[in-house]
C-alpha cells in the first residue's frame, strides 16, 4: 500500500474523529490534542483497515497525521517481512511486566 492510499484511508477516518471533512485536513494536521478514547477509536480503526496491530505506547507520541502514516507504513512493511503481529498475550506481557 503506497502513501497517498494511507493517507487518504486516516483522512477519512480522522474526519469523523475531528468532525471535519477529508478535504480539510493535511499532513500537517495535528491530532495530539485528541482524547485517550479518540486515539483509541483512530488506532482500532487503523488496525481494522491496514490489518496491522499497533503498539498503544507509540500511537500517544504520533503528533501530525503524517506521523500516523509514516507508523502505518513501518507496520505495515514489517507484516511483508514476515515477521508475525505481536499476539494479545504478548501485548499483555509488555504492560504488565
Amino acid at each position: 500500500m503506497n502513501m497517498r492510499n494511507i493517507y487518504s484511508a486516516l483522512c477519512q477516518i480522522f474526519s469523523g474523529i475531528l468532525s471535519r471533512w477529508p478535504d480539510e485536513l493535511s499532513p500537517e494536521t495535528k491530532v495530539n490534542r485528541l482524547s485517550y478514547q479518540e486515539l483509541a477509536a483512530a488506532a482500532i480503526a487503523c488496525e481494522k483497515t491496514f490489518h496491522i496491530e499497533m503498539e498503544d505506547e507509540r500511537i500517544a507520541g504520533l503528533i501530525r497525521l503524517a506521523d500516523w502514516v509514516d507508523y502505518i507504513r513501518e507496520r505495515i512493511g514489517e507484516k511483508e517481512d514476515g515477521r508475525p503481529a505481536p499476539t494479545d498475550q504478548e501485548r499483555e506481557s509488555w504492560y504488565y511486566s
